[in-house]
């Protein structure tokens, strides 16, 4: 029996790994048509990693054992244990091949502390014990779009299983690397509530580089829609020409105005030698003697240099990030380590990382909290992954406010006068949340400004509206449209 290596499991989505066991996970968030959410789980198992017993038919089969808790605090509020079956055999030495499972169930709206274990009933092997945060959004009204499902197939269904929807068989591919050879990402999305804009409008979905959000336009279809419920986007984008690297597949829609209404982006890898390979490294076949890493070797500290990676990592190098870090496994963290600071400058990886560690440091001494670092911080992360902002506007007496910064930024990226809202909810802390932004691909609340005087508006407050009353004294409108 055998597992992956570290190389592989550094290229694909949502890794569980225990000593053997090796699954991908992933989920997504739709509605059901009455407009209550719900949620998709996909677990792909690697058959090769888990161990096949005979079974009372006289096969030889795996089996494992699937917890799914579900808490908002200290309350339960979805629990499911069950038994998860691989395919049957007649040999016990053949290679077990994967298999997938689906699970479908709502939940509220809100804010829930998922909890996954799996463990595999034919060994002895820990179980493996998965922790993440996930927010539902809340159905209000206006126009939002699922999660983007990127799918290995989808062909007309010819009846009713787990994987089907509006119509369509959909197998979900889960680990969002697509390697040499593969031509093609397909995915499946829906849009909801876009009756409340009474008009029609422009739905687009396409290919953007996840290091500077630049849209590939033989990649982007656009089609007008009539308002509707709910409208299923299903379809096909191709990969032939694309080079190694990270990218974003987006849908969104757009009013007559052109204006952005909402958007949902998904992330995937692609290797391919038409170009620079910049996503894929072998880092199990990393040698760190006579590296700069070599002499990193203190578990605690090479968890800390991993984790302040997050505001410059991509979703996937983060996620394996703290894998590593949950791990604890020196050699493998250093490796990953080197990896990372490598795939950003071959030839002086040590100089670009000691670069970013006076950053960290920076925002460590200016954004830290009693509870977090400062590079865990919204500011902090923002000053990592875009570099300071060309102005600062604070104001911790606006009327009626909480404390608020607006950062603003004279060129982000390949955009232009990008600005971040981010306020104080506890004046005694040093602790802004990230509130709004402008900028591709950030937080973007149209009630920021109610928000943000929520102190004096708490009452009788028509949430449909976008803008605080107007306070004698208060700045917040100029300083955001008008930043100094």
């Amino acid at each position: 029996m055998k597992t992956l290596s570290l190389a592989l499991l550094m290229l694909l989505h949502g890794v569980l790994a225990s000593a053997k066991l090796t699954a991908y996970f992933s989920l997504n968030r739709f509605a059901f048509p009455d407009g209550k959410p719900y949620i998709e789980t996909y677990l792909n198992v690697v058959g090769m990693s888990v161990t096949q017993a005979l079974n009372a038919s006289g096969k030889y089969q795996s089996k494992l054992e699937v917890d799914w808790i579900f808490r908002q605090g200290d309350t339960i509020v979805h629990f499911d244990k069950y038994n998860l079956l691989g395919p049957e055999s007649d040999n016990a030495l053949a290679v077990a091949p994967d298999f997938i499972d689906q699970q479908r169930f709502s939940l509220g709206p809100g804010v829930y502390e998922m909890d996954l274990r799996i463990r595999d009933l034919n060994s002895q092997d820990p179980e493996y014990h998965y922790v993440k945060q996930v927010e539902f959004p809340v159905p209000d009204g206006k126009p939002w779009i699922s999660d983007i499902e990127q799918a290995e197939s989808y062909t007309p269904s010819a009846g009713v299983t787990k994987f089907t929807k509006s119509g369509y068989e959909i197998i979900p591919f889960i680990t969002g690397f697509y390697p040499e050879g593969t031509d093609s990402i397909r995915f499946y999305a829906e849009v909801y509530n876009t009756r409340a804009m009474n008009d029609n409008f422009l739905l687009r979905y396409y290919i953007s580089n996840n290091s500077n959000r630049q849209v590939f336009p033989d990649k982007l279809v656009s089609r007008k829609e009539s308002p509707s419920n709910v409208i299923v986007v299903l379809a096909t984008l191709p990969l032939t020409d694309l080079p190694s690297g990270n990218y974003n597949l987006s849908v969104e829609i757009r009013n007559r105005n052109n204006e952005l209404v909402c958007y949902r982006q998904t992330f995937f890898q692609r290797s391919s030698s038409s170009g620079k390979h910049i996503a894929a490294h072998d880092f199990d076949n990393l040698d760190i003697n006579s590296t700069f890493v070599a002499s990193i070797n203190n578990p605690d500290t090479l968890k800390e240099f991993i984790l302040c990676l997050a505001p410059i990592s991509t979703g996937l190098e983060a996620q394996i990030g703290e894998n590593q870090a949950n791990l604890g496994d020196v050699y493998q963290m250093q490796q990953f380590f080197l990896g990372f600071w490598r795939a950003r400058d071959t030839e002086h990886p040590q100089e670009e990382w000691l670069k970013y560690k006076a950053k960290v440091e920076e925002v460590n001494n200016a954004y830290s909290t009693l509870i977090k670092k400062g590079y865990q911080t919204d500011r902090g992360r923002v000053y990592l992954q875009y570099g300071p902002p060309n102005t600062i506007t604070a104001d911790d007496m606006d009327p009626e406010a909480y404390p608020y910064e607006i950062w603003h930024y004279y060129k982000l990226n390949n955009q232009s006068n990008r600005k971040f809202v981010f306020y104080a909810r506890e004046k005694s802390t040093n602790e802004y949340d990230l509130l709004h932004s402008d900028a591709i691909g950030e937080l973007q609340d149209p009630n920021w400004e109610l928000k943000l005087h929520s102190r004096s508006q708490q009452f009788g407050v028509d949430m449909d509206r976008q803008q605080s009353d107007d306070i004698y004294g208060s700045k917040t409108k100029e300083n955001f449209s008008l930043p100094k």
